[in-house]
């Protein structure tokens, strides 16, 4: 059999392996489920983590930031521009050896590992948790709550099981590097979210010294039954905010949809306020888009006020 065919297969292969055998396991719960349609699966690079399976002479663990990649994380903005080798995690310091672009991460506490047969090779990632933690080490604290965010998002299976064992793990004594970014973390990450930008904005507007939207608030249109989902919203003055990213929004029916919510959601006299990559990464953009919701807010809560 061809090891190298069969190896290239292997995105395909996890997905369906994940979805048929992953997704609703407590104990080992997936990243990404099969119907999320806003963190659609995209094309890994697996040239490689075959090289390292090809050259290595015992069985690798994928771990850390490599092991988020491969169960379909998204992108994290983590020191843009720098290429980590690849991660693989031991749990004996002595076990290390010297293959070329691998990174042996030491990691102290116990963990699953997700076991998948390709061929005449073995792969092995860790669970999904153990990466997150595994990976707090080279990230900043915006990203950290990204990342947990994605574990916990609104199309995520077990997702009260993932917090849980979060909490057990970062609260309690076990000591591993990246420990107090989780801390940090932990405390900001909330579940239910959509897409990485929506946890980005999130932060950056608490940062902003903005109250904490609400995520993923949902409206229903009283006569038409039409029932929608604000990315970030405060309620009671009755402001959406709405990240229009390029993947999700930039289609026709994605320019259709959204035209029939945000016309929808001004009917109901709801201000829709929206947002992209661009204000959010750019200190001009940050500045134009809070100076307007500071305008947006005075101007409702004087109109909440008279009623």
């Amino acid at each position: 059999m061809n090891t190298r065919a069969e190896l290239k297969k292997f995105p395909r292969y996890l997905d369906a392996h994940l979805a048929r055998n992953v997704v609703d396991h407590p104990n080992n719960p997936c990243c990404r489920d099969p119907g999320d349609r806003r963190n659609p699966g995209r094309e890994i690079n697996v040239d490689p983590y075959i090289a390292a399976v090809m050259r290595s002479r015992k069985m690798l663990t994928f771990a850390g930031l490599t092991a988020l990649h491969m169960l379909g994380f998204p992108e994290l903005r983590h020191m843009a521009g720098t290429r980590y080798p690849i991660q693989v995690c031991v749990s004996d310091p002595s076990t290390r050896s010297k293959l070329t672009g691998v990174d042996f991460l030491c990691w102290p506490l116990p963990y699953e590992a997700s076991v998948y047969e390709l061929g005449e090779r073995t792969i092995r990632i860790v669970d999904p948790i153990t990466a997150c933690l595994q990976s707090l080490r080279f990230l900043d604290h915006i990203e950290s709550v990204v990342m947990f965010d994605s574990l916990l998002s609104r199309h995520r299976s077990n997702r009260a099981p993932k917090l849980a064992m979060l909490e057990t793990l970062i609260l309690g004594p076990q000591r591993f590097k990246g420990k107090t970014t989780g801390k940090w973390a932990l405390r900001r990450t909330r579940g239910g979210t959509d897409s990485p930008m929506e946890s980005r904005v999130r932060i950056k507007l608490q940062q902003s010294r903005f109250p904490e939207p609400v995520i993923n608030h949902p409206i229903l249109h009283p006569i038409t039954g039409e029932r929608w989902f604000a990315d970030m919203a405060y309620p009671r003055l009755r402001i959406a905010i709405e990240y229009q990213g390029i993947e999700f929004h930039a289609t026709r029916a994605g320019l259709e949809r959204d035209s029939r919510k945000i016309s929808g959601l001004q009917g109901l006299s709801w201000n829709v306020i929206p947002l992209t990559a661009t204000d959010v990464f750019s200190r001009r953009g940050w500045e134009r888009f809070t100076d307007t919701l500071r305008a947006v807010i005075r101007a409702q809560s004087k109109r909440v006020c008279k009623f």
